[in-house]
């Protein structure tokens, strides 16, 4: 493919204003977003005509879990197969985000630190893929939450030393466990429980940020949800059982929201599909709630993240449009929710610059649609095409 490449004539929507340009050229040169409009001029670079198309920021997805299936039950799976098909899986749902114009993900807990590996194998160009963000294993308590990818800590001690870890392998964000969780473990675990103490969590922030990494806590419950707040941690993963106080904690602290909506009304309609009782039983309880925490979020004008939590119960990736649209079913307009994916996850993600935004200068990840994603979100489910660093990808064939 030529080093430059010309995107002519599209509708243009940078990721951070409400309205578009209409007939915008963008030329990409090395990877990056040389000029936009009037100023992006021929060069003899390789011409893409996106008359009538519309072209945004690459999407972020702020959670997944590129070890898992997606399946009914796919911890279980990960157990089958073992680590090598595993590690094959994660590749290929790597892919699959990109095609479909997720060009960054947080992932946000892998077997065996997989992920890390994943991660890598695209920074080298190994493998063709979305620039991945990733924890690797989780930091949890004994018996706690996610022990499938978790790192046992008990104790300040060991949480310093689990954090430790996790930064010496390469991890982009740490994840810690607060609460409980939906799915996971069949017995002895309740969304309500608080895991990680306030102390553990403080410990475990503090490493982090002296490393110059985020902290994302899973927390469901509202005491739990409060500790991590009260820790410092980045953003709250779920956030199912807000209170009015922690939002306003939350509000002063500058700490995101990454409330993972559809995942939990999947999971509370799947026992027919084969999702374990134990976890619908559970999200059938949270999802009530959730719609009033996220509301209470809202209002307050906290910072609102999409993630899917693709791969988990019966939510296959790529999952971010599915989740885009449960932000519009509780109120966000779908300019909102494109922010969510695009310019306001990249702050969150500390990437502003790097991703989430078209503008001179700025990473040439893009994606192409036929129809207007403020109008409906639904459209950017079939790509037309997707700029990754400036490599054209097709997903999809041009009819003959």
């Amino acid at each position: 493919m030529a080093r430059s490449v010309l995107l002519r004539g599209g509708t243009l929507w940078d990721g951070q204003q409400r309205q578009v340009r209409v007939g915008a050229d963008v030329l990409v040169e090395d990877g990056r977003i040389a000029a936009v409009g009037h100023e992006a001029r021929d060069r003899g670079a390789h011409v893409v005509d996106l008359e009538g198309r519309y072209v945004l920021p690459g999407l972020i997805d702020m959670h997944v879990h590129l070890v898992w299936s997606g399946g009914p039950d796919p911890a279980t799976v990960v157990e089958r197969e073992g680590e090598q098909l595993t590690t094959v899986r994660a590749a290929a749902h790597a892919q699959q985000q990109l095609g479909a114009g997720v060009t960054t993900v947080r992932d946000l807990g892998g077997n065996a630190d997989i992920p890390l590996t994943v991660a890598t194998a695209v920074d080298r160009g190994v493998l063709e893929g979305p620039t991945i963000v990733a924890a690797g294993q989780t930091i949890i308590m004994t018996g706690g939450h996610d022990p499938f990818w978790g790192l046992a800590s008990d104790g300040v001690d060991a949480v310093v030393r689990s954090v430790r870890r996790q930064v010496s392998l390469g991890a982009g964000v740490i994840k810690v466990a607060a609460t409980g969780g939906v799915y996971g473990r069949p017995e002895g675990e309740d969304v309500g429980q608080t895991e990680l103490t306030l102390e553990e969590l403080t410990a475990a922030v503090h490493e982090a940020h002296r490393f110059g990494l985020k902290v994302a806590a899973h927390a469901l419950g509202t005491e739990g949800i409060r500790n991590a707040v009260l820790a410092g941690v980045d953003t709250v993963e779920h956030g199912n059982f807000l209170d009015e106080e922690t939002v306003a904690l939350m509000r002063r602290q500058g700490t995101a929201l990454c409330p993972t909506l559809a995942i939990y009304r999947t999971i509370a309609e799947g026992p027919g599909a084969g999702v374990p009782s134990y976890a619908a039983d559970k999200a059938q309880r949270a999802v009530v709630a959730h719609r009033e925490s996220f509301a209470m979020a809202r209002e307050a004008g906290l910072q609102i993240v999409a993630g899917t939590d693709a791969g988990s119960c019966a939510t296959p990736h790529p999952a971010l449009v599915g989740e885009l649209s449960a932000l519009c079913d509780l109120g966000m307009t779908p300019y909102e929710a494109l922010l969510a994916a695009t310019s306001t996850a990249a702050d969150v993600l500390a990437r502003r610059g790097r991703t989430g935004r078209i503008l001179p200068g700025g990473p040439a990840d893009l994606v192409v649609v036929d129809d207007d994603p403020l109008h409906d979100v639904r459209a950017l489910l079939e790509p037309y095409l997707v700029v990754r660093e400036g490599r054209i990808i097709h997903p999809r064939t041009e009819p003959t």
